[in-house]
């Protein structure tokens, strides 16, 4: 049974490890008591869903909806609620996808997300990441710009903080967790927009 259970829990209420205490006297205490909350949850949360429907009418972010890579690389570790190394693993995928593009395994995040959208033209072994796709010129040269530097924001201030924090320093909410993925997100769809432009 409790093979059909967990994967629900896990599912529909992913941090029902840590707030349901296991048992030396009931083996299944822990998930009983997780069920029980969930049950509860369910049942009222059409009640409440009604209640806060006219004062919060916001479009709500789902992470489903994120980049496909960003949401499959953070979704294991989100779902047992460590949200902390959801959001690592989301910058790792990222960083992984501009190697992978730019061929280049010299190089990782921070270095190479600038020299990907830097203005040098590419060189033998140095290709770059250019918008040709956008006609206006000044608009072109802005958006390279933009990446590089947003680029470096998601590694410098997302990626770097969780990776050498230790979790108990740096932990995050749900809302945090959500806006980083967003944002790593929205790079790697700028990575995959990008021509690769070689020498």
């Amino acid at each position: 049974m409790s093979e059909r259970i967990i994967p629900i829990l896990d599912r529909l209420y992913p941090a029902w490890r840590h707030e349901n205490e296991p048992s030396s006297q009931f083996e299944f205490q822990a998930e009983r008591d997780a069920c029980s909350r969930l049950l509860s949850r369910i049942a009222s949360h059409e009640e409440i869903t009604g209640l806060f429907a006219e004062h919060d009418d916001a479009p709500q972010l789902s992470a489903g909806h994120l980049h496909p890579l960003i949401w499959t690389a953070a979704s294991a570790q989100w779902s047992t609620g460590h949200r902390h190394e959801a959001v690592l693993a989301a910058a790792k995928a990222v960083n992984s996808r501009l190697q992978e593009k730019l061929g280049r395994r010299d190089l990782s995040d921070l270095k190479l997300v600038r020299e990907a959208f830097g203005e040098k033209p590419p060189e033998p072994g140095r290709p770059r990441l250019r918008f040709p796709q956008i006609a206006d010129e000044q608009t072109r040269k802005s958006m390279r710009e933009g990446a590089m530097s947003f680029g470096a924001g998601c590694f410098q201030a997302i990626r770097n903080p969780l990776g050498h924090l230790p979790n108990e320093e740096h932990e995050l909410d749900e809302q945090q967790a959500l806006e980083r993925l967003a944002a790593l997100s929205l790079l790697l769809r700028w990575i995959d927009d990008a021509h690769l432009e070689t020498a």
